[in-house]
């Protein structure tokens, strides 16, 4: 029994011409010779893979649709209503605003125990940093920087393979430091492979202050995401320059 609904959804815009579809593949349990293809599997012949990408490119975050048969809706957490811990069993002292959360780790400061993932060089995380970072920033805890946006920066400047200047790293690191408050919180730069032949860590730590960096050793669990889209051919030529895998090849 499959809990996936393969060939069609509203995150890729398409559609079965069917209600009843085969469970194997998803297509329509009568596939229509001259149909005009709004399935993931028709759109996909034509525009390849770009068709089975989430839409609008850029501009959403996606979930998935897999119906599992067991969820956290089927349990309950049921929590104690006497005594106290860690503060006075009083009814005065022990409030809802009178929780300390905070977290050191080593040097590190957190007014909260968590921080955000890594947000990297893609358009929605681009586009999406201010509020991120500033709200990181204010509650006191850590922000990611994801891999490759130094990479990918069309105003990045190399010498000798190794970036020196990045206005969009800078930008990032720059909102969170001007915000940031006591101390708390942190923002942690990723590396992966090509930001490690860029020199990414040694230039953030060296010429912009930060502390905190992951090495990434692979993509992980990430099935997509891991790409971006790219506009036009100049901007396609100036990655493959830079060593980045395009494709199709410029």
């Amino acid at each position: 029994m499959s809990f996936s609904r393969p060939n069609f959804s509203e995150a890729t815009n398409t559609r079965l011409r069917l209600k009843d579809y085969s469970p194997f593949s998803g297509m329509c349990v009568t596939c229509l010779d001259g149909c005009p293809g709004y399935c993931e599997i028709g759109r996909s012949a034509i525009r390849g893979r770009e068709y089975i990408y989430p839409k609008p490119y850029g501009k959403v975050t996606s979930g998935s649709q897999k119906d599992y048969p067991v969820d956290f809706s089927h349990f309950n957490i049921n929590g104690t209503c006497v005594g106290a811990q860690g503060v006075a069993a009083d009814p005065d002292v022990a409030t809802f605003p009178n929780v300390d959360i905070e977290l050191r780790l080593g040097d590190i400061k957190l007014r909260a125990p968590w921080f955000t993932t890594g947000l990297g060089s893609t358009f929605i995380a681009r586009d999406n940093w201010e509020g991120v970072a500033i709200g990181s920033a204010l509650f006191g805890t850590m922000v990611g920087v994801g891999e490759n946006v130094c990479g990918v920066d069309p105003e990045a400047e190399f010498r000798n393979g190794k970036v020196i200047r990045s206005p969009e790293m800078e930008r990032r690191i720059r909102l969170f430091q001007e915000w940031q408050r006591d101390g708390y919180g942190g923002v942690i730069v990723q590396e992966n492979v090509e930001d490690s032949r860029f020199g990414t860590l040694e230039y953030v730590i060296e010429q912009l202050g930060i502390e905190f960096v992951e090495i990434k050793w692979g993509q992980g669990a990430k099935d997509i995401g891991g790409e971006i889209k790219l506009p036009d051919i100049k901007r396609a030529k100036q990655l493959k320059d830079r060593g980045y895998i395009v494709f199709p090849d410029p």
